[in-house]
């Protein structure tokens, strides 16, 4: 899912209203400092997925001389490895 830095600040400042609107909970930092952070956080979590396709790229590139001389398919070996090392790695996407 990809979102843009505007739909992300919007999200951020939503979740800080629907927060402050619970009785109990009570906010160690500034509305801004608040949204910076979790900003930070949910463009993190997005960018997860595609570091990995990033990392996998580059690992399956290293073999793609072994990976066509055995006739396979690009696309399943990169599902298949993307399923392993998610798997391994316990992300989750």
């Amino acid at each position: 899912m990809r979102l843009s830095p505007a739909k992300i600040e919007q999200l951020a400042a939503d979740l800080i209203d629907q927060l402050a609107d619970i009785d109990g909970i009570l906010f160690r930092a500034d509305d801004a400092t608040l949204r910076l952070a979790i900003t930070a956080i949910m463009t993190d979590e997005l960018q997860v997925e595609e570091r990995l396709d990033a990392e996998i790229h580059r690992m399956l590139e290293s073999h793609k001389h072994e990976i066509a001389m055995q006739r396979l398919n690009y696309s399943d070996v990169f599902k298949r490895t993307k399923q392993r090392l998610t798997r391994e790695r316990r992300i989750v996407l």
